[in-house]
């Protein structure tokens, strides 16, 4: 049985500050001072696994090195590590931490040379194993570390199936849904605040189209490290849509909420990510609701949250907005002297129904079936806002759209897309068609002139 050893490193090139640990030698203060988790390296005699020790050892986790000949199963029973890094891709290694009762839940790290995911890896394990590409830089491995950490804490204490994306191991949308209900019923009960914010990658589908997906991935997985390494562990994080995360922040009100998405944007911002030797820097785009100041329930949170993403992004991205506050539209719709809206909509129903909701608010409302009527009324009429479906039979919504927002009349109206998609999937082109935002059939009446209101004052 191998016994505990400190910090044992195999192989040429360690570093003074590892030897001056190996020999028992004080660590710097901050090194010793904040020491929480215990992390295992499976050496494969590499020098960037000394640099890895040393990085790790600074950020505060105690750190032991092992070569490879020895039986790792024993290893972990001696050291109990909290998280594992591999030296490189091995199933037969993942497999052997799968057949025992002690290590089967326990993360792991696999430090790669190859830019492709790891294969051979269990459905089990897969929410537990991570993998990064080598050269690792010192920041991005901390986080990685940080956000495998919280995630294996989570799934520990979890008496349910995994409910997390593959990708990035945040939870998805069903699972984030599901909390959002019993978080808005606890801030109800208890009459505590209940913040969501929304954030969405700035041109993500152009990073595709230019570097391909695999980038695009590396870029989420990167996102949903920090937002788990940044958050707290009663945050919800999740991954909403394709490139849309949603944070959910019990006992948090907007104020901190929105100097939280500032902090994440800037950092995001920061960071560069490589493609051939290329240099990338992308920008995300955030947006901030409160329950009870701007929903009254999850639902309209999280559209009210994404309509302020919406307007991050019409302002041009990289930039944190937050929701018009219900409590205060209601106050102004009171005062208001009843502005013109435009409905471009061939549902009758929903028409309609939008229709007699605005009216009821003080607005006047002119109703479009197809384009060439909604091109005559705003010739004719000159509204204060135009609302547009853009799936329009018969046409193309979005193009027609993109006509109306065109026309000499409309060079300073709002025009809001009317769309069946929670997350519209064309939501770049919507931004680049000069769309003010979007608001979700079927229409939410109770919040429709709210939402109105704040296109409005936008």
């Amino acid at each position: 049985m191998v016994g505990p050893l400190g910090l044992l490193i195999v192989g040429a090139g360690a570093s003074t500050k590892t030897l001056r640990h190996l020999r028992g030698e004080p660590m710097s203060p901050r090194a010793c001072e904040h020491t929480r988790k215990k992390i295992l390296i499976w050496s494969k005699d590499r020098s960037s696994e000394i640099g890895v020790a040393d990085w790790l050892h600074e950020a505060g986790y105690e750190t032991v090195v092992y070569p490879d000949v020895h039986d790792i199963n024993a290893v972990c029973a001696a050291e109990m590590p909290s998280l594992i890094v591999l030296g490189a891709s091995d199933s037969g290694l993942l497999d052997r931490l799968d057949d025992d009762q002690k290590t089967r839940r326990t993360p792991v790290l696999i430090l790669s040379d190859s830019p492709d995911p790891p294969t051979g890896i269990s459905a089990s394990r897969a929410c537990l194993t991570d993998w990064m590409t080598l050269p690792v830089r010192e920041d991005d491995l901390v986080v990685k570390v940080k956000a495998m950490l919280r995630v294996a804490f989570a799934e520990s204490i979890s008496t349910e199936p995994s409910e997390r994306d593959n990708l990035t191991k945040l939870y998805n949308r069903r699972y984030f849904d599901e909390r959002l209900e019993r978080e808005i019923e606890r801030a109800r009960r208890y009459g505590r605040k209940l913040t969501c914010i929304t954030i969405d990658i700035d041109d993500f589908q152009g990073l595709n189209d230019k570097y391909g997906h695999g980038t695009g991935d590396a870029v989420l997985r990167s996102l949903g490290d920090m937002l788990l390494s940044t958050t707290r562990c009663s945050d919800i994080i999740a991954r909403y849509g394709g490139q849309e995360f949603a944070l959910l922040l019990p006992e948090t009100a907007g104020s901190d909420a929105r100097a939280l998405a500032d902090r994440i944007r800037k950092a995001f911002a920061e960071r560069s990510f490589e493609r051939d030797g290329e240099e990338i820097s992308l920008t995300v785009s955030c947006g901030v609701a409160s329950y009870p100041d701007h929903a009254r329930d999850g639902e309209t949170l999280v559209r009210m949250a994404d309509s302020a993403v919406f307007q991050s992004k019409s302002d041009g991205g990289d930039s944190t907005t937050v929701a018009f506050s219900e409590c205060d539209g209601e106050q102004e719709e009171r005062s208001q002297t009843g502005p013109t809206i435009l409905i471009v909509e061939d549902n009758n129903y929903n028409r309609s129904v939008a229709s007699l909701v605005l009216r009821a608010s003080g607005y006047e409302v002119f109703e479009a079936g197809d384009g060439p009527t909604a091109f005559s009324l705003v010739r004719s009429e000159h509204p204060d806002l135009i609302l547009v479906d853009i799936q329009l039979s018969g046409s193309d919504g979005l193009d027609a759209t993109m006509d109306l927002i065109g026309m000499d009349e409309n060079k300073k109206i709002p025009v809001v897309a009317l769309t069946a998609r929670d997350v519209p999937i064309d939501l770049e082109e919507l931004v680049k068609a000069g769309c003010r935002g979007y608001i979700v059939k079927p229409i939410d009446t109770n919040n429709l002139a709210v939402q109105i209101r704040s296109y409005l004052e936008g």
